[in-house]
Parts: C-alpha cells; structure tokens; sequence
C-alpha cells in the first residue's frame, strides 16, 4: 500500500496543488473519512438515478460501480481504506438498499464486511502470490485484472451466501439452484466490470491531468 505522496516538479502552480493533494491524504483520518464519502457517493450514484438501468436482481447490480471505489481504496491506503468502505456500506445500506432493512444485524455486518474486505484479501493474496511488495511499485494492470476478478468471486460467493442465509427477499427463498448460479455469475461479473470501468476512468483521468500540467 501507498503510506505516502511524492509531488513532481512540474509548475509551480501544480506543485502547489500536488502539495495539497499529498498532505490530504496523508492525513490520519483520510482513508476513513475518503473512504465513506467516495463509497456513500457511489452508491447513490448507483443504487439512486442509475438504479433502473443496471439493476438485474435484488442485491444484484450490473455493473456495480462501487466496486471500483472499494478496490481503489484498498489500493491507496490499504486496510484503513477498507475500514472506511466497511462503515460506509453499513451507512448505505440504510439510505439506498431498503430490502437490508428485514436482515438481521449479523447479516448485515457480514454483508458490509464483504463489501469492505473482499477487496483487500484478494489485493493480498495476489500480491503474496506474485511477489508484489506492499508499496505496489511492481503492480502491473494485469495485477489489477487478478485483484479485480479474485475480489469479484468472493465478494459475489460471500453476498450471495448471506443473501439465501437471511432470505434477503422472496426471490432467494427455496430458489433453484440453476438461478442461484446465475444470480452469482451476474454479480460477480457487475463488481469486475463496476471496478474496471471506474479504474479506467481515474487512470484516464490522471493522463488527463498530467499532460495539462506538463505543458
């Protein structure tokens, strides 16, 4: 994980804003605090004005663009990034997922845990797996395509377990388990194109930012 910024000399006027920028998130509470924000925003971006468009099935969203808020937040700061998308989803949950409101408290902290840490699991154990250290300097995008898909998999394998565990609706009581198999096959590939998609944006825009700055 990124623990710190380092600013290039460019402008004075951007190394001004890349100082800004670098105590920000330097700050202690920042992968908390950030981390809520970005994740409430994400949410009633998609679980409000986009709902209708990408909503498959109850819980199921596809794409899911705010799995690619909880994966960039892993990869910036790491555990405490995590921390902050587990205390957002408890909060979203309540303002835009009305059908968490018949689970039980177990169920739906086990639901934001896997929301949170899904992520960083896998971020872990492919790091582990391909030696990557944890300031990411070696992580390459076919990295980030093995962190996504990992966390894709079990995020959608643990949400779709307590999902028939608390019969989060009538659609997942005594369901067939052709329809559960392919609820998880829908959800698991909404998270991985939800963080691709957001992940392109953020690097497309930082080429954006970087090649105004550079001039």
């Amino acid at each position: 994980m990124h623990n710190s910024y380092s600013s290039h000399h460019t402008t004075p006027a951007s190394q001004s804003d890349e100082g800004l920028i670098a105590s920000l998130l330097n700050f202690p509470m920042t992968p908390y605090v950030l981390g809520i924000l970005v994740w409430m925003g994400a949410w009633w971006l998609q679980m409000g004005p986009a709902r209708p468009l990408f909503n498959f099935a109850p819980g199921v969203e596809l794409p899911f663009f705010p799995a690619g808020v909880r994966t960039l937040a892993v990869f910036a700061f790491g555990f405490p990034g995590a921390i902050g998308i587990f205390i957002g989803s408890l909060v979203t949950y309540f303002l835009y997922f009305p059908e968490m409101l018949s689970v039980s408290p177990i169920g739906t902290i086990g639901c934001a845990a896997a929301s949170a840490f899904s992520s960083y699991v896998a971020m872990r154990l492919v790091c582990v797996y391909k030696q990557i250290p944890p300031s990411l300097e070696s992580l390459t995008l076919r990295n980030v395509g093995w962190i996504v898909v990992t966390q894709s998999l079990l995020s959608a394998s643990l949400h779709q377990f307590l999902y028939h565990s608390e019969q989060l609706t009538t659609d997942y009581v005594a369901e067939p388990l052709s329809t559960t198999l392919f609820n998880w096959g829908a959800m698991a590939t909404g998270d991985a194109l939800g963080s691709m998609a957001v992940i392109f944006a953020v690097l497309i825009g930082y080429r954006i930012y970087t090649s105004k700055n550079s001039h």
